[in-house]
């Protein structure tokens, strides 16, 4: 771990000195209860059309609205070939309904669950069209009764709950604050981790139209490839941030190609199918409303990586319109403002507040950078709603919600989906961000390790714990805890053993999404992303800066300014040994600069305040560029 981790003075406080989280906000209360009241009267009208005579069509269509395949049951006789097939074409219903939710959940589809719901038990009301016309003395009559009786039950106790559940006065804010990282690093980016950045590099640095490397799965869920860039980018970000302030080179193209591979095609055009189907809407725009997994994810990646307002977000072949971090950033605030939730969708009716914690903490990286009070504006409704509307009974946040129906697991995860979301909140409010992490230390204080994190990397779904451990590293260095920081990145290294070859490191057991978390995790420090975030520094360009050098010879493990007017360089060879040249910018035109390689080493700018000085890498090579008096 770097120099700059510290470990905190508290391994895990208790309940007294941390923020509490609440639970059951009262939009989330009327929501659930909406949804709940509405079970109670289809159950209660299937009881009353069970009373009336000749009704069976329409009892087994009611039985069916109140549990997914249960009207079938209705037509279960005495004869046993009728109940095998009654019962098959239950389970076979249950199963379709399973799956249509699962749909819902993975990719938004709003409108599959009804159909499958409402067409199963419609079919069950055509019981002549599926062999089931035997109902002579049937063992299963008092399913029709019992079965929406017990489930009005349900409803009506699930309510008294829901209303029971009610959230306490907001918590005041703590006087604990994080210390901010450095402005500037002293120390250098290892050669072990220089390999390890190199994997990330060499997908940012191919051409803008192709994908090597990248891992294409699906582009609805976690493992979309619009997920990868955004966190390579972040890592990226960390990596100049700490270690290169002074250095553009192929830092900066990366991000820029990073950024116009957003806008290919093969990136963005799920929306098209998932606003259809989820928002019932035909706009292809993925920026435009409620898709903050794309425009909020790319918001951050630009507002992070410092890119100029004239690099835009857009789309070659013109479908929609080109949009800067300035404009994306108003927009995003602006739906903020209109949000009945407090927070807004990562896809279609499903909110994640990590997902909005990403967006925050990108509304407020611009605000910051271009003097604007975009994030003023939302930060108390944004607070408001994760401490009231998105508080798990059992401490931290519920993973995700229906914004239709109020409902959302308390655990679903692991622990990374508690440990994540600490990286982004404190950002934006760091007294949550603390109370969160002790939630996490004290959880993980409580349980084995190994269960703890569940063994699925959801950058690829492979069956590795990578992304889990890789994720709570990062969110770990970010809070200052080196000590469970270091027990993540040994618990990967043994899980998952580096590989390097040709001078690149890799896991192959580790996602590519898992490999841009474990560099955050190692480039990173305490508050490191809250100083990206809230304490924007000058452009690399605004003084002498590395600005250009081979990536395929060289790699930078430092480039900072101890002043206005020198530049210190690390540089390691790709390979073993090279020659190369670098191009240095942001001189005072005219002038000699000592470059530190030698006591003889000399190097004039020109007109324009550049200098071109040929190199020789065996090693490690410092060099000190300062003028001479």
């Amino acid at each position: 771990m770097q120099s700059c981790l510290r470990s905190r003075t508290s391994i895990v406080r208790q309940n007294a000195t941390a923020v509490p989280l609440l639970r059951n906000g009262p939009i989330t209360r009327i929501r659930q209860k909406r949804t709940l009241w509405a079970w109670s009267l289809i159950s209660l009208l299937s009881i009353a059309i069970g009373l009336l005579p000749n009704a069976d069509p329409v009892r087994s269509f009611m039985l069916g609205l109140c549990w997914p395949g249960a009207g079938f049951l209705h037509w279960a006789g005495t004869d046993s070939a009728t109940q095998g097939l009654a019962l098959l074409y239950a389970l076979g219903a249950a199963a379709a309904f399973a799956l249509a939710l699962l749909l819902w959940f993975a990719t938004g589809n709003v409108l599959l669950l009804p159909v499958v719901w409402v067409g199963t038990a419609l079919l069950a009301g055509n019981a002549a069209l599926l062999g089931l016309d035997d109902r002579s003395a049937a063992i299963w009559e008092t399913v029709d009764t019992t079965l929406p009786g017990l489930l009005a039950c349900i409803a009506g106790i699930a309510v008294w709950r829901v209303d029971r559940w009610r959230a306490p006065p907001p918590p005041k804010p703590t006087d604990r604050q994080p210390r901010h990282a450095p402005a500037d690093r002293d120390d250098e980016i290892p050669l072990d981790q220089l390999r390890q950045l190199r994997l990330l590099l060499d997908r940012a640095l191919q051409p803008v139209e192709e994908f090597n490397g990248f891992e294409w799965r699906d582009q609805f869920q976690t493992a979309a490839v619009r997920y990868q860039i955004n966190f390579i980018s972040y890592a990226l970000s960390m990596a100049q941030r700490n270690f290169a302030p002074a250095g553009t080179a192929y830092l900066a193209e990366a991000q820029r190609r990073l950024l116009l591979k957003q806008g290919d095609p093969r990136i963005w055009r799920y929306w098209a199918i998932e606003n259809a189907w989820g928002n019932l809407r035909r706009d292809r725009d993925p920026v435009l409303r409620d898709n903050i997994m794309y425009s909020g994810f790319v918001a951050a990646q630009m507002a992070y990586a410092g890119l100029n307002e004239d690099l835009r977000l857009f789309n070659p072949q013109g479908e929609w319109k080109r949009y800067g971090l300035t404009e994306m950033t108003a927009l995003l605030a602006d739906q903020y403002r209109g949000a009945s939730y407090g927070l807004l969708p990562c896809e279609p009716n499903w909110i994640y507040p990590l997902c909005n914690m990403i967006t925050g903490s990108a509304v407020l990286a611009c605000d910051r950078r271009m003097g604007r009070n975009e994030w003023r504006s939302i930060a108390q409704g944004f607070r408001k709603s994760l401490t009231q509307e998105f508080a798990g009974p059992d401490g931290g946040y519920v993973a995700f919600r229906s914004a239709l129906t109020g409902f959302g697991p308390s655990r679903v995860g692991g622990t990374v989906m508690q440990a994540l979301p600490c990286l982004f909140l404190n950002s934006l409010f760091p007294d949550l961000a603390s109370a969160q992490w002790d939630h996490v230390r004290s959880d993980l204080a409580k349980q084995d390790w190994g269960r703890a994190f569940w063994p699925i990397d959801v950058g690829n779904y492979g069956l590795s714990r990578a992304s889990s451990y890789a994720a709570s590293a990062a969110a770990a260095v970010e809070m200052g805890d080196s000590e469970t920081a270091q027990a993540l990145l040994d618990r990967l290294e043994a899980e998952c053993p580096a590989k390097t070859i040709d001078g690149v490191t890799h896991r192959e057991r580790a996602s590519l999404w898992a490999h841009a978390l474990e560099m955050v995790a190692c480039l990173g420090c305490e508050g490191g992303l809250r100083h990206i975030v809230n304490d924007p520094t000058p452009p690399a360009n605004s003084g002498p800066h590395l600005a250009d050098v081979a990536y395929g010879d060289v790699l930078i493990a430092r480039a900072n300014r101890p002043d206005r007017s020198t530049l210190k360089l690390i540089l390691h060879p790709a390979a073993d040994r090279c020659r190369t040249i670098i191009e240095v910018s942001g001189l005072r035109p005219e002038r000699h600069y000592r470059t530190g390689l030698n006591d003889t080493a000399f190097v004039k700018s020109d007109s324009n305040g550049d200098a071109s000085i040929p190199v020789t890498l065996s090693g490690r090579t410092a060099l000190h560029i300062v003028p001479v008096l």
